[in-house]
């Protein structure tokens, strides 16, 4: 009979030995190729990468003198926020409904419209200010533990607008770098955000300097817009910037891209990483151990001003924070906090960092010649 004992139960020790093996198995399954696709891909364009982030930081739209100071207090109170809140019916953003309408720069110029009631003064007044801090002096104060994916965020779609607007009335008045130099300012606070949406208006902003430029049959001559070739490597770089920042990515590889070429893409790329890494950190921690260590060194040592990074990285939300009642992101399972940590933690995080992983796609689709960048209007 003991026999008979010990027998069932070395079987059942076996059997539930080897459901462990195959659970793990097809659960790393789930995540492992997508993650170990990103690393190789990361590898093997870390120098280009760098070559490319080298030749945008050569572009006189990143040395153009301007005066420290934090536009948040005006802008953050100017804007309307998405979700909430709408634009405050004092703001010199405001633009009547006619001006609403969804035009080209192109149809704007070629309308009739009357832009000479316009007050652009409030473009002129963001001069005085070089970053945008998106966390001070805000109409609703940010969430503790922040969560960047979920946060209320400026509506940056009226500075759009405004900077089609001013450029046509520059372009009918004679004063086409006045009105260009406005909307580079504009541009420039848009990336100063460190996040990736404002990196976009800021590429969108120049394209749109580009397009007025090349509707002049004779444009000043020392008005030179970043070319078409730079703005679409900006884009490239500050989109990609993301993925070599991530947790998965190679410590190395990592490294080097947030240290090359000027480093102009680091903030943005620790920012929008960081707020993943911090949500999984939990979980992620002991498997990526040398990552977390690497990150926390660069997020010590980048300037970026903001405090939109520090926010993220040391107050970020995480796996195991609960949320508000009816807040905008779903508790964890109580059944998940109570599986072993050590066990199906690892594989919960791969599957997240799997979901969440960026590309980089528009670096790859880059062309091979380098661009020449133009110079400052």
């Amino acid at each position: 009979m003991l026999r008979v004992l010990l027998w069932l139960a070395s079987g059942a020790l076996l059997f539930t030995v080897i459901a462990l093996v195959a659970i793990d198995v097809w659960l790393r399954g789930k995540y492992e190729p997508t993650l170990d696709a990103m690393r190789q891909d990361l590898t093997a364009h870390v120098d280009r990468f760098c070559e490319e982030q080298a030749t945008l930081a050569t572009d006189p739209w990143f040395h153009e003198p301007r005066t420290p100071g934090d536009a948040g207090p005006l802008l953050n109170r100017w804007t309307g926020w998405d979700p909430s809140p709408a634009m405050p019916a004092d703001s010199p953003l405001q633009l009547p409904a006619a001006l609403l309408e969804k035009k080209s720069l192109e149809e704007w110029l070629a309308s009739d419209v009357d832009l000479s009631g316009l007050d652009f003064g409030w473009m002129r007044e963001l001069q005085r200010h070089d970053r945008w801090d998106l966390l001070r002096n805000t109409p609703v104060p940010p969430a503790d533990p922040y969560n960047l994916m979920t946060a209320s965020v400026p509506n940056f779609l009226p500075l759009q607008q405004w900077s089609k607007l001013r450029l046509v009335h520059g372009l009918r008045t004679g004063q086409p770098l006045e009105a260009a130099r406005d909307v580079r300012h504009l541009a420039w606070l848009s990336y100063r955000t460190d996040t990736v949406l404002g990196a976009m208006i800021a590429t969108a902003l120049l394209g749109l300097e580009g397009t007025a430029h090349s509707l002049m049959k004779e444009p000043p001559r020392e008005w030179r817009p970043q070319s078409a070739e730079q703005n679409a490597r900006m884009r490239a770089v500050l989109w990609a910037s993301m993925s070599f920042s991530s947790v998965v990515a190679p410590v190395e590889v990592g490294r080097k891209a947030r240290t090359c070429g000027s480093a102009i893409s680091r903030c943005i790329g620790l920012v929008e990483a960081g707020n993943m890494a911090r949500y999984v950190r939990p979980l992620a921690a002991t498997s990526y151990r040398e990552a977390y260590a690497a990150l926390d060194e660069a997020v010590a040592a980048a300037s970026c001003s903001n405090t939109l990074l520090p926010t993220v990285w040391s107050r970020g939300v995480t796996i195991d924070d609960r949320p508000p009642s009816g807040g905008p992101m779903p508790e964890q399972p109580e059944w998940m906090r109570k599986l072993p940590r050590r066990y199906i933690g690892r594989h919960i995080a791969g599957i997240l960092l799997a979901i969440a992983h960026q590309n980089i796609d528009l670096l790859k689709q880059l062309p091979d010649t380098p661009a020449t960048a133009g110079t400052v209007p």
